[in-house]
């Protein structure tokens, strides 16, 4: 995690790895990786054996925090950007969602990543913590550092690879650091140094998200249904998201990289690497919100259903394993003017079907990361759905089993929270998911 502070055919098999980084520094951060397989679309048992797609990288030691203000907060209901700076619909876009593989150019898909920024700004917007105009420096940015990606995994299959880092990794030297081509910076802060980014000093955060696809029939999701996917992935694992709806962030940029994975079929597979660029600016940079809020907010819709993994893992210390036990959606809490929070009487109801999914609480408490870089801090928490008992998958190998909370379906989440250890507020959301992920 980087932040610098202030799929339809008859037989078709179909899987895909997921690896998910974000990274961060300056009160906390982390490098996360997922891995999950697939039955999306497939009418066949699908190939789970991309484990050596999975990527574990070390957490990083780029952090930078260049010296802050001293002007204090400001501390009221964030404005929403003017509809000519951001992407204004909180509806799910209309994409296309399978292609011919053989028809998907290696190449930049910047409509794609526009995809990825337009999500990202409209679920900000929903939930009133401000959309993010796009912005050309970070597109370049993280267009850049994509490319860098794609040309490791396009060239050989790393065991050990930070996302977020450009240095020299001696077993495949050929295709890293200032061997590759698409070099410009060892971390996150000397690309950013390097392109002399005009907002560096008002606080950067860096996502990034790469994906598989293998089909026996040779079909496979588009660039924009691709770059959508990875991006609600992103806004489903808690240690991204939590960086994504940073209250002050007015600025973004993505690049969207197709590649052929190294050693695999080119008929056959299809890699993606999505990497998101996001900044407050001179003007946001203080910008925080009055009271508590969270993500999903009332009125979201198409999120994810189920989580499959994310490092740091959110259920470390419990025995879950998300990859073949998932957990649903996660519910963020923040209450920036808080010093700390206690949230309680968690109901979490699937209005649907009327029954109640049982939850977990992750805060301050009983964090698992504590006195590490992932640390929580007292007034953030997160609501996590424990969808064991929901046979939500609706296709493949996996019909009737776990797959998060069910598709396209309402849940009302309520919850009290104790504010400092003094006052206590109720808290009452309804959010919508998308399409079952797998």
């Amino acid at each position: 995690m980087n932040f610098i502070t202030s799929k339809k055919s008859l037989v078709m098999a179909l899987s895909s790895a997921l690896l998910l980084t974000a990274c961060g520094g300056g009160g906390g951060g982390s490098d996360s990786g997922s891995d999950k397989s697939a039955d999306t679309g497939s009418s066949s048992s699908p190939d789970t054996s991309n484990s050596s797609e999975t990527v574990s990288p070390t957490v990083p030691n780029d952090t930078y925090t260049p010296s802050k203000p001293t002007t204090s907060p400001e501390t009221s209901e964030p404005t929403t950007p003017t509809p000519s700076d951001t992407n204004t619909t909180n509806t799910k876009p209309v994409l296309k969602t399978e292609v011919d593989m053989r028809g998907v150019e290696s190449k930049s898909h910047k409509g794609a990543a526009q995809v990825g920024s337009n999500l990202l700004s409209s679920q900000r917007q929903a939930c009133a913590l401000g959309g993010m105009a796009d912005n050309d420096e970070l597109t370049k940015i993280a267009t850049q550092h994509a490319q860098y990606i794609q040309h490791v995994f396009s060239n050989s299959r790393p065991t050990v690879f930070n996302a977020h880092g450009e240095e020299d990794i001696s077993d495949i030297r050929n295709w890293t650091g200032k061997n590759n081509p698409f070099f410009t910076g060892t971390s996150f802060k000397d690309r950013l140094l390097k392109a002399r980014y005009s907002n560096l000093a008002y606080g950067v955060v860096e996502n990034i998200s790469r994906v598989t696809y293998y089909s026996s029939a040779g079909k496979v999701a588009s660039p924009d249904y691709a770059a959508h996917s990875m991006t609600k992935s992103l806004l489903a694992a808690p240690y991204h998201m939590r960086l994504l709806v940073t209250p002050n962030l007015s600025q973004t940029g993505s690049g969207m990289i197709a590649y052929k994975p190294y050693g695999k079929a080119a008929d056959k597979s299809q890699g993606y690497v999505l990497v998101n660029a996001s900044s407050a600016d001179k003007k946001t940079e203080n910008r925080t919100v009055n009271g508590l809020f969270t993500y999903p907010c009332t009125d979201v819709v198409d999120t994810n259903t189920a989580l499959y993994n994310e490092f740091p893992s959110p259920v470390a210390g419990t025995g879950r394993n998300l990859g073949t036990d998932p957990i649903g959606q996660p519910i963020y809490i923040n209450m920036p003017s808080a010093k700390s929070i206690k949230v309680s009487n968690i109901k979490f109801r699937d209005v649907k079907r009327n029954i109640d999914v049982p939850v977990d609480l992750l805060d301050y408490s009983n964090d698992p990361h504590k006195r590490t870089a992932y640390e929580l801090p007292k007034n953030e928490a997160f609501i996590l759905p424990l969808t064991d008992s929901l046979k939500s998958c609706e296709k493949g190998r996996r019909k009737g089993k776990n797959c998060g909370l069910y598709g396209d379906s309402e849940y009302q989440v309520s919850f009290d929270v104790l504010v400092d250890n003094k006052t206590q507020e109720t808290k009452k959301i309804t959010f919508t998911t998308g399409e079952v992920n797998y």
